[in-house]
């Protein structure tokens, strides 16, 4: 009877010693192994082979490349090559179905042709033919039509990426009613990004990629990196390439912040002792370099401080593009 009583203690002491492990094991998995649990989709289109010389060198390797980081990053990716209008509109219903009642991340990036008329922006596919201002509406696809999707999704936060602000070719004039994209405000849980500000065209590039979203793409491997913290990098880079000529544009109603490779965060508010120290320390950083006619300091100091106080500052520092 001991000897029952004591092999039945063993057992009870053993089966509890393994709860144990496996749920210290389980706590002991680092957090980044564990997957996002926001639901991410991107739509990724990119419309590089228009005929003759309308055609762009490098949206459609911008929207591959995109596209697969995206993936490394975790997101569910709808990628659209070189396409028709209805294809893309295709691809739009896509995303709303792989979105729709999840509260998860939709995003948009695209490019290539963009247009403007009576203050809505369009895609252009690569079968528009476009004579005159009323063929828009028909021919291309406006923004509206995937931030419409989006909002019918339920999507706790949206991403739009326009590198489309390129020379209109489509009878200028006559098809747009300005150049580049027109400004839009962000709609509640949005970020919306331009290549370059609205009114403006950027460049397509020299290399394989545009640049815009070269600079993205190297911005998107920061592993932490918020996103606003992403795109005033790629804007510094972009104004410092250019040598002014092109300065992209972001408008923003988020609450939340976001890390592409992880998700939604909710934000962190520092106490007020904590913000007044952590400006010290910015302030004393900045009195560094402040008066600097080289480029690199002000980098530094937006890579160190992307959201302090002092950043809009950097970002505006008058110093020598050329100068190292």
């Amino acid at each position: 009877m001991n000897k029952i009583s004591d092999f039945r203690r063993f057992s009870w002491l053993a089966s509890n010693l393994a709860i144990t492990l496996v749920s210290a094991t389980m706590l002991a998995i680092p957090a980044t192994a564990q997957a996002p649990s926001d639901v991410r989709i991107a739509l990724i289109i990119g419309n590089s082979a228009y005929p003759g010389n309308m055609a762009l060198a490098n949206p459609s390797n911008d929207a591959k490349d995109m596209a697969a980081t995206l993936r490394n990053m975790g997101f569910g990716v709808i990628e659209v090559i070189d396409s028709d209008r209805a294809k893309m509109l295709d691809a739009i219903e896509r995303a709303g179905k792989a979105l729709g009642g999840k509260q998860g991340v939709g995003m948009l990036f695209y490019a290539g042709h963009g247009l403007q008329l009576d203050w809505r922006n369009y895609m252009v596919p690569i079968d528009a033919k476009l004579a005159s201002a009323s063929d828009v509406p028909k021919q291309t696809v406006d923004i509206e039509a995937v931030m419409n999707t989006f909002k019918s999704a339920g999507n706790r936060m949206n991403i739009v990426v326009l590198d489309a602000c390129r020379d209109n070719p489509f009878a200028e004039g006559k098809t747009a009613s300005g150049k580049g994209l027109a400004p839009l405000d962000a709609p509640t849980g949005t970020f919306l990004a331009y290549a370059t500000a609205p009114g403006n065209v950027a460049q397509d590039g020299t290399g394989k990629n545009g640049l815009y979203t070269g600079f993205l793409l190297q911005e998107l491997q920061q592993p932490t990196a918020r996103i606003e913290d992403v795109f005033k990098r790629v804007r510094f880079n972009v104004r410092k390439a250019s040598n002014g000529a092109q300065i992209p544009w972001e408008t923003t109603s988020l609450e939340d912040d976001f890390v592409f490779n992880s998700g939604i965060k909710k934000a962190i508010k520092l106490s007020d002792n904590e913000q007044d120290k952590q400006f010290e320390i910015e302030k004393a950083d900045w009195d560094k370099i402040k008066d600097s006619k080289a480029a690199d300091p002000f980098y530094a100091f937006i890579q160190k401080y992307p959201t302090g106080l002092l950043a809009s500052a950097a970002h505006g520092g008058s110093f020598d593009s050329n100068a190292g």
